[in-house]
């Protein structure tokens, strides 16, 4: 199965995991499994600190770092 890619507006238990992920590493967000403004805002600060194409998607770039499950 190819990875999921998590982009803002999904909602459901893989956004919710990247929530607890993104959370779990110090980043500020709610874990209510709606991609939002805010979990967007998170992942793009993911991605800056670790030198990832800034673009708020978690996809195959992002995904692995990160450790989301896909």
């Amino acid at each position: 199965m190819a990875p999921q890619t998590l982009s803002r507006g999904m909602n459901g238990s893989e956004v919710e995991r990247l929530q607890k992920d993104l959370s779990a590493k110090g980043y500020q967000l709610s874990v209510n499994g709606n991609f939002d403004e805010i979990t967007e805002n998170a992942v793009k600060a993911f991605q800056k600190d670790n030198n990832i194409t800034v673009d708020g998607v978690v996809g195959a770039e992002t995904g692995p770092k990160l450790g989301a499950r896909a």
